[in-house]
């Protein structure tokens, strides 16, 4: 027997007005991107760019290298998430598969640091890479965000639900744990790692404080605070950075569109354990 669900049209009305009101700030940010530097002064503001230009996507090019910076951050995005996952997987597996002696003192511990702000650990972080004479390097800006306890965390309880019997089975097989790892549990619990990939290529996408402290070049800087220099000591021109916030957006917002079955997928998943 199939169950069915009615909406009511005032559910689908609050859906409506809660998305309008998610995408407003990205509209705006898009329409200002279009508009003259007088446009943006105009009291009241104009909603709609009369006529749109590309006067303000110009002038992000004209004040900072706008490509070298998304192409630091593609590489730094791309390790990060790569390490991470690679890290984690095998932390969560030694944890959620081969249940290694005080695992429920080390979970203890993971939830622990979760409840710690990110910001405490700046300061340690920069003396780490100081003393390995790292500074002002993109290796720099990937050290310290390898290991990732919410991934681990992440994993963990995605890998608690591969079924048993497929690793009981590999094992009578022969098959060594690295091989179970990459062959049986991580194509099972394939939307965790994704979800996983997700985060760590949006975290370094938008990180803005750890970059300015460790690196002081602009060529070696990432989208985030590659994006603060456009903003001025006395004045600000809004439309190009709203324009050259459009252009760093746009990529995580294609990859969303691309990967959002599996990103909502591991998230209900995540919800239903």
């Amino acid at each position: 027997m199939e169950l069915q669900y009615r909406v009511s049209w005032w559910t689908y009305l609050i859906v409506i007005a809660v998305g309008l009101v998610l995408v407003f700030p990205f509209a705006w940010m898009f329409a200002t991107g279009l508009m003259t530097t007088t446009q943006t002064l105009l009291v009241p503001p104009n909603v709609i760019p009369s006529p749109p230009t590309l006067e303000g996507t110009q002038e992000v090019f004209n004040r900072i290298p706008f490509f070298t910076l998304l192409l630091n951050t593609i590489i730094v995005s791309v390790s990060r998430s790569f390490i991470t996952i690679v890290v984690c997987s095998m932390a969560a597996y030694a944890l959620a598969v081969i249940k290694v002696p005080g695992t429920g003192v080390i979970m203890v511990l993971i939830l622990a640091l979760l409840m710690v702000p990110g910001d405490v650990f700046v300061i340690p972080n920069f003396a780490i890479i100081a003393s390995m004479g790292l500074t002002n390097t993109l290796t720099a800006l990937v050290l310290p965000s390898v290991f990732d306890v919410f991934g681990v965390f992440l994993l963990y309880q995605f890998f608690r639900g591969v079924p048993r019997e497929l690793i009981e089975a590999a094992r009578m097989d022969g098959a060594s744990h690295p091989r179970i790892l990459a062959t049986i549990v991580i194509p099972v619990a394939r939307s965790g790692v994704i979800s996983l990939a997700i985060l760590a290529v949006l975290f370094e996408w938008k990180d803005l404080l750890w970059p300015i402290v460790v690196n002081r070049s602009a060529e070696k800087l990432t989208l985030g605070p590659g994006l603060a220099l456009l903003r001025g000591t006395y004045i600000t021109d809004w439309n190009v950075v709203m324009a050259a916030g459009v252009m760093a957006a746009l990529p995580m917002i294609i990859i969303f569109l691309v990967l959002q079955k599996q990103f909502i997928a591991s998230l209900a998943r995540s919800g239903l354990k």
